[in-house]
């Protein structure tokens, strides 16, 4: 756990011991590299006062940061996420496959159907005609069924 909170979260850019307290970690690795290279750190002597208010600061400073790279990072994921995206759209009466949990199993997930979409609600959200209930369903979840049409073999 502590390596995991010391290592910088590529999202943020900045650590969970950063964005907690406020300051780098001195950890283990950061140790060993100063036992290696001989180098020296000194200590910083502040009041009370002063390291609560520098604390203060600094702390502002790193969430505010961490909300840009934050972005950032969310932009890029939205970016990698709608290269494969599909937009799909449904009319009242289509029908459609649903995940749902199997009877026996709730953590098992099978496509049931097919239902029948009652209404879009917003953007991509869907009211479906279940099994004596409603319930709304987003449309990634929702892949149109197609009825094969019976065809006679002579």
């Amino acid at each position: 756990m502590f390596t995991y909170r010391e290592v910088k979260q590529d999202s943020l850019g900045y650590s969970p011991f950063e964005l907690f307290y406020g300051r780098t970690v001195r950890g283990p690795m950061s140790i060993l590299r100063e036992l290696m290279t001989n180098e020296k750190v000194e200590p910083e002597v502040k009041t009370t006062y002063e390291y609560v208010f520098d604390l203060k600061d600094r702390l502002q400073s790193t969430c505010e940061l961490a909300q840009t790279e934050l972005q950032k990072s969310q932009i890029r994921q939205k970016k990698y996420y709608d290269r494969r995206t599909k937009v799909r759209t449904f009319e009242k009466g289509n029908e459609v496959l649903v995940l749902l949990p199997t009877d026996s199993n709730k953590l098992l997930i099978q496509w049931k159907g097919p239902f029948e979409i009652s209404e879009r609600v917003r953007g991509d959200d869907y009211r479906i005609q279940l099994v004596g209930r409603t319930k709304m369903f987003h449309a990634n979840r929702l892949p149109r069924c197609l009825n094969r049409k019976e065809t006679k073999t002579s």
